[in-house]
């Protein structure tokens, strides 16, 4: 059902449910959406991709025996829709906490072997009186409190010890206890307190226990109903043996490349999950942690004096806006500010540029590029069209342009901390289909 809504946009229509496939090319839409599958919400995951923008894509584009790449899995939302909607899909994500996630929603499980492993895990960490002390990063005792260390320990040590093909999903649960469990804020994204949040309550053991056993219930809440959806076809995702988006060198070809690739200066994905990744051992030590940063696109952990070097990456639109960032024309930020953003947004945008190459490379002739990003992203005051370059550095590459829409963002907010002096909010995403020629 569509409904056209006044405003300043020339066509502009509100969506109940599925985005229609006959959507007029540059057409800003606004989705009511419909009630998902609990499976979408599992996991923990920073601005997630909504299911309706790869649903769309494949059924207006994909046909028998199509096979897609999802280079930035995240949750899993495109593998999800890509497996709803009959086709193979690839992925990768160079995130161990979002390849947990995808590898879950990839498997399959026996509710009831989860829940008999699960209620020998609790009844054994429940009679241990001793708690080892395995896990060490920077600030612990600060955001754990010392019986919700104990109990995090004791239920790794029999997880560790549960029959091997049912452990992703304990260690998923184990993933959702450690958040919850942490003196962290409710509903704050990076690890942060604040004044006006009211005081963390004091926790056991046995609260942690019991959270454990609440996230379990709920995941298997959501893998019951998924496994009467799909009926098998998760066998058709298939996790790649990479994890960098910039060099995509696998034997497998694909008809299209359907994803949403990293937000440009938005979140920091490595700190947002830096608890989950030291409790689950995906991490051995901060300094490992760190080292994650070198597999993201427009990481932000840059080297200073690589910081004072005014990148250029050829696009004579994209320079002018990275030189304004950097010599402070529009804002000048605090000390080193401008020269790191505008050192970011060149990463970012060279990251962009090798991991098209890449994919362009393995596209087999005439697929597709589907990508879905924050339209404008506004940086040391400087508003960078993120979606528009994007497409102009493809486009370069060789692909084609053949639509794209924008779709309203709603109730888009990042319980992060943030300058709102200097850095803006996103109010669309835009989604941009590219071709690669067929000769």
């Amino acid at each position: 059902m569509l409904a056209t809504t006044e405003n300043h946009f020339s066509a502009y229509f509100t969506v109940d449910g599925d985005i229609p496939i006959d959507l007029a090319d540059g057409t800003f839409v606004s989705v009511n959406r419909l009630t998902t599958p609990k499976i979408y919400q599992l996991g923990f995951q920073p601005a997630k991709s909504i299911p309706e923008i790869p649903r769309w894509f494949l059924e207006k584009y994909a046909q028998s025996r199509f096979a897609i790449l999802e280079p930035f899995a995240g949750a899993g939302t495109t593998i999800i829709e890509g497996l709803r909607h009959g086709v193979r899909v690839y992925w990768l994500d160079y995130h161990p906490l979002s390849r947990l996630i995808c590898r879950v929603k990839t498997s399959v499980f026996l509710c009831q072997e989860v829940m008999e492993e699960t209620a020998r895990i609790i009844a054994r960490a429940s009679r241990q009186k001793s708690a080892p002390e395995t896990v060490n990063f920077a600030n612990k005792n600060f955001w754990f409190q010392q019986p919700v260390q104990e109990g995090l320990e004791i239920l790794r040590e029999h997880i560790q010890q549960a029959k091997i093909h049912v452990q992703p999903i304990l260690w998923l649960a184990f993933a959702s206890t450690v958040r919850k469990t942490s003196d962290m804020n409710d509903g704050m994204l990076l690890a942060a307190k604040r004044s006006h949040i009211k005081i963390i309550p004091r926790r056991s053991r046995a609260d942690v226990f019991a959270y454990f056993r609440s996230y379990i219930d709920k995941a298997l809440e959501a893998v019951d109903e998924w496994n009467t959806i799909v009926n098998g076809s998760r066998y058709d995702a298939v996790e790649l043996p990479i994890q960098d988006a910039r060099n995509i060198n696998v034997s497998p070809t694909f008809d299209a490349v359907v994803t949403s690739p990293p937000y440009i200066n938005a979140i920091d994905y490595v700190w947002a999950s830096k608890f989950e990744l030291h409790w689950l051992a995906m991490v051995s030590s901060n300094e490992d942690r760190l080292d994650l940063y070198e597999k993201e696109i427009g990481t932000e952990r840059i080297p200073r004096k690589e910081c004072n070097e005014l990148g250029r990456t050829g696009n004579t639109h994209l320079d002018g806006l990275i030189e304004e960032i950097y010599t402070g024309t529009r804002y000048r930020a605090g000390k080193g500010q401008n020269t790191l953003r505008a050192r970011v947004v060149y990463k970012y945008f060279v990251d962009m540029q090798k991991h098209f190459a890449s994919s362009f490379a393995r596209l087999n002739p005439g697929g597709y590029y589907c990508f879905t990003i924050g339209d404008v992203s506004r940086i040391c005051g400087v508003n960078i069209p993120v979606a528009f370059i994007l497409t102009e550095l493809a486009c370069e590459i060789g692909y084609k342009k053949c639509f794209q829409f924008h779709l309203l963002l709603k109730n888009r907010k990042l319980n992060i901390p943030r300058n709102v002096d200097w850095a803006g909010t996103i109010k669309h995403d835009t989604t941009v289909v590219l071709r690669k020629p067929a000769s």
